[in-house]
């Protein structure tokens, strides 16, 4: 897996985290379980018993103690065994205890590494800053891998395509070259315009809308729209946080934070819209083969509209990440 255990990702909406209840879940391929105690306090675990195996989850939970369905055996919210029904008058050994894993909060999410070197979350500068309201959207499965996930975001030139109507027309789908630089370790994309039908909440007609990528994380990117007073000022700036949170190489559980300026937004019509965008990608990038993302960049052929993508892949090359891709041979 390499270095990706050391990345954070999503598990949970921190709105969603109701003290005094359990939930079962998978990252990397691995079998977890999250708690929450009465003190409404996280934790992370295997979702296994460390004594034959068993599926924690399917035992109970008070809030303050697991139970394992199959003997019985109790833990707290440290990981600590503290009771072996078997031998009622044992103290459980040190073997005994389950691992824990590192959680934090941000952007109202709970973010969870299974590494022991954690690295940063993705950089979300428009959330933090407080001048937009920002809406947690409800995680979607997706039978892809990360990288043709965040690729796919990245992705200008689908968008007359895939969102005609919304984001794009056939008609207009010429992508004029946009900057395409990194640094001090982050991937951005500026300059980019892109041809709309409705560019913003005041505009009339079809016209440019600008936009701006980063990538500072391999299976999360930002998209920032930039204001403009020909659809609405700054009304019409929003940005958009996509995280694909790996249950394994070829699926994820996908979480958006989307971020509006305008104050009087419809935050329904917002939720509404940003799930009719996202369903249209999913049947089409599901369907892309090899599911994991070639680095090699022979492999497909390209176009000067995939500047973006092209260094995506050699950005994740330089970042050392493999999960989710096709590595590049020599």
């Amino acid at each position: 897996m390499g270095n990706i255990r050391d990345e954070w990702f999503p598990i949970a909406s921190s709105a969603d985290l109701q003290p005094g209840t359990c939930s079962a879940l998978t990252l990397l391929e691995n079998r977890l379980l999250l708690g929450v105690g009465k003190d409404g306090q996280p934790s992370l675990f295997p979702d296994t018993c460390p004594h034959r195996g068993a599926q924690l989850s399917l035992g109970s939970f008070d809030g303050a103690k697991f139970q394992c369905p199959y003997h019985g055996w109790e833990f707290g919210l440290d990981g600590r065994c503290l009771h072996q029904p078997a031998h009622p008058g044992r103290d459980p050994s040190a073997a005994s205890t389950l691992p824990s894993y590192l959680l934090r909060e941000g952007y109202g999410l709970l973010w969870a590494c299974l590494g022991d070197n954690p690295k940063c979350l993705p950089t979300y500068p428009e959330y933090e800053d407080g001048t937009g309201r920002s809406l947690v959207l409800k995680a979607a499965p997706f039978a892809s891998s990360g990288p043709r996930i965040i690729e796919n975001f990245l992705d200008l030139a689908h968008f007359p395509f895939v969102h005609e109507g919304y984001l794009g027309d056939p008609r207009i789908a010429g992508i004029d070259r946009y900057v395409v630089e990194v640094v001090d370790g982050m991937l951005r994309l500026s300059e980019v315009s892109v041809w709309q039908p409705n560019p913003g909440p005041l505009a009339t007609s079809g016209g440019p809308v600008s936009y701006e990528y980063t990538v500072s994380h391999p299976y999360a990117a930002t998209l920032a729209k930039t204001p403009s007073e020909v659809d609405g000022g700054e009304r019409s700036g929003f940005s958009i946080l996509l995280v694909a949170s790996p249950v394994n190489e070829t699926e994820c559980l996908v979480w958006r934070v989307v971020t509006v300026r305008d104050p009087g937004v419809d935050t329904d019509a917002q939720r509404a819209f940003n799930r009719t965008i996202f369903e249209q990608d999913i049947n089409v990038v599901e369907s892309q083969l090899p599911k994991r993302l070639p680095l090699d960049l022979r492999a497909e052929v390209h176009q000067p509209a995939d500047a973006g993508s092209l260094a995506y892949r050699k950005w994740l090359i330089d970042r050392g990440t493999s999960y989710g891709t096709v590595p590049k041979t020599e």
